[in-house]
């Protein structure tokens, strides 16, 4: 009884060794696992931040390039209707006033000034 006893012991004991062996190499694995994924979650917090600074670059240029846009539109109040001749035209003030920085000695060069 008390070899059996013993080698109760002695088996329990190892196979509690073998459980703490295996119970390290895993807590090792999930150990090493966390660190890759927060490595993972660093480089996609990176790579977030990079898009988002992109996407706001990309913002600005078009906000850029709206305000280009309507710029160019020519709203009502900027038409002018010319009657000459009996002959209706219709064309900008930006048109007609051009002619200042463009052909200052010009007709509508001297109209404008």
């Amino acid at each position: 009884m008390e070899r059996a006893l013993q080698n109760y012991e002695r088996v329990t004991k190892e196979a509690t060794t073998e459980l703490l062996a295996a119970w390290e190499m895993e807590k090792e694995k999930l150990n090493r696992k966390q660190q890759d994924l927060e490595e993972d979650r660093r480089r996609l917090e990176f790579e977030v931040a990079k898009g988002r600074l992109a996407l706001e670059k990309d913002r600005a240029a078009f906000a850029a390039e709206i305000a280009g846009v309507e710029g160019m539109i020519v709203q009502p109040e900027d038409r002018v209707q010319l009657n000459i001749g009996g002959k209706h035209f219709e064309t900008t003030r930006r048109t007609l006033t051009v002619a200042l920085s463009e052909a200052p000695f010009s007709y509508f060069g001297a109209m404008f000034s």
